[in-house]
C-alpha cells in the first residue's frame, strides 16, 4: 500500500515539517502547541474524528478523491476493455437495487491476484481478477459485489473513520495535518482534509470492517437478491471457498475473509437466513457476461499463492 503521506496536499506537508522544526527548538513546560493546537488535541485526535458532521456528499467526494488512487496501488485496471466491459454488465441489475440515488456506481477490474473486492464510500468498487477466478458461479460473484455495496449503502467508511483505531493507524504527520485542518472546519472534513487521510481510508476499505459491520453487508446479500433473482445460497459458496483456500495460519485479513473463525460464522448466518428463502428463489437462465468473464477466468479449486 502507498503511504498515506504520499496523498498529503504540499500545504499540508509543509505544515507539517514546520511543526515539527519548531518541536525540536521551542519547547514548553505544559504542552506543546503546533499551529494554534496542543499535544492533547493530538492524543484526542480519535475523539474529533468521531465529532466529525460527515453526510452524501462528503462519502461522494471521498469516493471519487481516492477511487483512481486506489484501482493505481491495488495493482491497476485490468488491461481488457472487453472483461471490464463484461463486469460492467455483469453489475447493471445489482447496482440498480441501490438506494443512493445519488451514488454515481461505479466497479472496475483490478490487477491484483488475491481474492478480494472492496468499495469506497459513494459507490466505487473493485473486483480484483484473482477473485473472478475463484467464484464458482454467477451467484457467488453478485453476492461479493451485494456485500461490498452494503458497506457503501450503510455508510461503513465513515463510522469506522469515527473509531479510535482508525486514528491510531494515522501517523504523527497525518495527526498533526489533520488536527491543523480539523481546526477550521468547525467539525466538517474539507476537500483537502479527506487527502490528508488518504492512507488509512485506503487500507480501511481493502482490509476487513468491524464484525456487526461485515454482518449488515453480508445481510445486504439477502435484499438485493430478493430483487435480482440470485440464489442466495448459491452465493455462500464464495465465502466457503474463502474458507477452503485461504490457508488456515493465514494471518491478515481482506475486504472479504475476516480469518477462519469469523468467516465461519459469516457463512452459517447467511445459511440460516436462507433456509427460509423459497426453492425458487434462483435465475433461470446463466448470465451471459459472467460466462464471457468465465472463458478468461475459470474457475480454481484450489489455492495459488504467487497465481
Amino acid at each position: 500500500m502507498t503511504d498515506s503521506k504520499a496523498f498529503l496536499s504540499r500545504r499540508f506537508v509543509t505544515g507539517a515539517v514546520i511543526g515539527l522544526g519548531l518541536l525540536g527548538a521551542k519547547a514548553v513546560r505544559a504542552q506543546i502547541s503546533i499551529g494554534g493546537f496542543s499535544t492533547d488535541d493530538i492524543k484526542n485526535i480519535g475523539k474529533m474524528l468521531k465529532g466529525l458532521t460527515l453526510g452524501e456528499e462528503d462519502e461522494i467526494r471521498i469516493g471519487n478523491t481516492y477511487y483512481g488512487a486506489l484501482v493505481d496501488v491495488s495493482g491497476g485496471a485490468y488491461a481488457n476493455r472487453s472483461i471490464q466491459a463484461d463486469l460492467d454488465r455483469f453489475s447493471v441489475p445489482l447496482f440498480d437495487t441501490g438506494t443512493r440515488e445519488n451514488f454515481a456506481w461505479e466497479i472496475t477490474v483490478i490487477d491484483n491476484d488475491q481474492i478480494n473486492a472492496w468499495v469506497l464510500p459513494g459507490g466505487k468498487v473493485g473486483v480484483n481478477k484473482g477473485l473472478l477466478r475463484y467464484v464458482d458461479n454467477e451467484h457467488e460473484l453478485a453476492a461479493v459485489i451485494a456485500h461490498e455495496m452494503g458497506h457503501a449503502e450503510y455508510s461503513h467508511a465513515l463510522s469506522e473513520m469515527k473509531k479510535s483505531s482508525f486514528a491510531d493507524g494515522l501517523s504523527g504527520t497525518v495527526q498533526r495535518a489533520l488536527v491543523s485542518e480539523l481546526g477550521g472546519t468547525a467539525g466538517a472534513l474539507s476537500a483537502a482534509g479527506v487527502g490528508v487521510a488518504a492512507g488509512p481510508m485506503l487500507r480501511l476499505v481493502t482490509s476487513s470492517y468491524s464484525r456487526k459491520n461485515e454482518l449488515e453487508a453480508d445481510q445486504h446479500i439477502l435484499s438485493v437478491f430478493a430483487k435480482t433473482g440470485h440464489d442466495v445460497r448459491k452465493g455462500c459458496g464464495i465465502y466457503q471457498t474463502l474458507l477452503d483456500t485461504v490457508p488456515k495460519k493465514a494471518k491478515g485479513t481482506t475486504s472479504l475473509f475476516a480469518g477462519h473463525p469469523d468467516t465461519q460464522k459469516r457463512l452459517d448466518a447467511l445459511l440460516e437466513a436462507s433456509a427460509n428463502l423459497p426453492a425458487s428463489n434462483g435465475q433461470a437462465e446463466p448470465d451471459a457476461s459472467y460466462m464471457a468473464l468465465k472463458q478468461t477466468f475459470p474457475t480454481r479449486h484450489h489455492y495459488l499463492r504467487n497465481s
